[in-house]
């Protein structure tokens, strides 16, 4: 399927769909590794054994911020 949407590329087009292609290949791929606020958890987990609830999490933030 990919390859006929080429086909009916000119050809400016076609060179920017395999430019984009090759650069996707020399990005790599994803060290699978979770990123963003994914990531926030396992950190957070590191700290506590214990799960603990959201106002559990403000009062520490809050605490943080008097000291």
């Amino acid at each position: 399927m990919v390859i006929e949407k080429v086909k009916q590329l000119d050809e400016t087009q076609a060179r920017l769909v395999l430019a984009w292609l090759q650069a996707l290949e020399r990005a790599g791929v994803p060290s699978g590794q979770p990123a963003g606020a994914v990531a926030m958890l396992g950190f957070a987990r590191r700290f506590s054994s214990q799960p603990l609830t959201t106002a559990e999490w403000i009062a520490e933030l809050r605490a943080g911020e008097r000291e």
